[in-house]
């Protein structure tokens, strides 16, 4: 397994707290040249030295151009094709280049209060309209829990204390780092996979925001605010308890990591939400029975479903903030790998009420995978609310090029090599 410290990684620059592309700090692109001028180390004396150099190599020059000399375009502005604008990103240095993926990321996504105490999420480059014009469309709205029903869901974070000393090592590094429990299940080379490494750390950007978002909007009290006994093992974090940040990311790398895996396969081919809503619909009994994919599928939300646990276990999560921190991660992704693959395609919308989740006879409480697949289509408390579909992007959007290149490494395909 590779080591997801992401170690002199070029180009994943500024990762600093990233859960599991941590440890890219202070990586300049031009790692090890001690002493280069434009991006290594720089002096007062090296500056001066340089400006004498020049003095004493060039004369006097009187500001013009030198005729020729620049062999590149002569007008600029956006980009006009995806090899075009693939080269334009790797060109960047690499803490620019995560800002302009970043920026396009967050872009696609806006979260704000609703009707009945819901949170709606939304994508910001909905098709709508005769001529495709871009519009507001639902992803997902959650409605978090009120206190009787947190309060009914301390009985799971006592049965998980006794998880404790099995869980520390993961429940302390996965803290900080997810991806490396990924990478034991897909090869996560970041030198082979480059560009996905890239792509994650944008599509991770762009999910945190929503998700702290969602939390300011929530604001549900942390466990060890309705009792002291619940003695978590890690310091409690400082905001809403619902949903779960990790549970929202763990997700959504399982996702990701699921659809570019699916890239491999055979019948790839049609739409990735309804080919991954699909398998997660199967009854139990299917699952990993004869399809090979499938199993390699589940383990992917196996891991997910256990990071998300483990913040149960530590005694600073209820059940319901992972279930509905899954549901985000999941819709979120989906939304930003519709805009990576041109935009179109049927994606499913989602309502989701904490207090549902929590409370009544037949509601499933517990965070489990089984539940969280069986709440998707049999009970209705995630199931799908219609579907929206994402507008098409054009030449000038960064994430389509990152993501062709990301996919070519998944597949072994001819793509722009720098």
């Amino acid at each position: 397994m590779s080591n997801l410290g992401v170690h002199g990684v070029h180009g994943v620059h500024g990762v600093h707290g990233v859960h599991g592309v941590h440890g890219v700090h202070g990586v300049h692109g031009v790692h090890g040249v001690h002493g280069v001028h434009s991006e290594g180390g720089s002096s007062g004396s090296l500056s001066s030295g340089m400006t004498f150099t020049a003095e004493a190599l060039t004369g006097y020059w009187n500001g013009t151009a030198e005729a020729g000399y620049w062999n590149g375009a002569n007008s600029y502005g956006p980009s006009t094709d995806r090899r075009q604008e693939l080269r334009r990103i790797d060109s960047l240095e690499p803490a620019a280049r995560i800002n302009v993926l970043a920026d396009e990321a967050m872009s696609l996504f806006h979260v704000t209060p609703g009707a009945e105490g819901q949170i709606v999420v939304s994508t910001n480059r909905g098709a709508g309209g005769a001529a495709g014009d871009e519009v507001r469309a639902k992803m997902l709205s959650l409605v978090p829990p009120d206190l009787d029903a947190i309060s009914s869901q301390l009985e799971y974070l006592r049965q998980g204390a006794d998880l404790r000393s099995d869980r520390m090592n993961e429940i302390l590094t996965q803290k900080g780092d997810m991806l490396s429990f990924y990478g034991a299940q897909q090869h996560l080379n970041l030198y082979g996979k480059r560009w996905t490494a890239i792509l994650l750390h944008a599509l991770y950007l762009a999910v945190a925001a929503q998700e702290q978002r969602v939390k300011h909007f929530c604001t549900v009290p942390r466990p060890i605010d309705l009792t002291p006994k619940v003695q978590p093992v890690i310091q409690t974090p400082g905001h809403s308890s619902y949903p779960s940040g990790h549970a929202t990311e763990a997700f959504c790398f399982a996702v990701m990591l699921a659809a570019l895996r699916r890239k491999t396969t055979k019948g790839a081919e049609g739409s990735f939400a309804d080919w991954l809503m699909g398998q997660l619909a199967k009854p139990a009994a299917d699952q990993g029975a004869a399809d090979t994919a499938e199993d390699w599928l589940i383990l992917l939300f196996r891991l997910a479903t256990r990071i998300a646990e483990n913040r149960t276990i530590a005694g600073v999560h209820y059940p319901v903030d992972s279930a509905h921190g899954a549901i985000l991660g999941l819709s979120l992704t989906l939304g930003f790998i519709a805009h990576c693959e041109g935009g179109g395609g049927e994606q499913p919308v989602f309502d989701a009420v904490g207090n549902a989740w929590c409370t009544g006879e037949t509601a499933p409480g517990d965070f489990t995978l089984s539940n969280w697949r069986a709440e998707m289509v049999q009970n209705g408390r995630l199931e799908k609310k219609g579907t929206y579909r994402v507008a098409a992007n054009a030449p000038w959007h960064s994430l389509p090029a990152v993501w062709e290149a990301a996919v070519a490494e998944w597949t072994g395909e001819a793509a722009y090599t720098p």
